[in-house]
């Protein structure tokens, strides 16, 4: 797939890339075999910044994956960053 002539298709390989390397809250970035882990959570995403959600929806969004559905603890400073990352993708 060429990224430059799809913009649909270099926003969710953008969104993927900051949810496995940046936020990545189950810690499986160097697992080749666990790549897709975050992949139910693109089209969301997508949604949200293709919407012009607020970086606090976005925030809630990825806050409510990691305690609700990963059932994780969460770092909200952590959290808050990626979400200003996700927010500025389309910057």
């Amino acid at each position: 797939m060429d990224l430059k002539s799809n913009p649909d298709a270099k926003l969710l390989h953008a969104i993927h890339n900051i949810l496995l390397k940046e936020w990545d809250p189950l810690g499986i970035r160097r697992m080749p075999s666990m790549r897709d882990e975050y992949d139910d959570y693109l089209p969301n995403i997508f949604k949200l910044i293709r919407d012009n959600s607020s970086e606090s929806e976005i925030f809630e969004y990825l806050w409510w994956i990691e305690l609700k559905v990963l059932e994780k603890t969460g770092r909200k400073e952590h959290t808050l960053k990626i979400a200003k990352l996700l927010k500025e993708i389309e910057k």
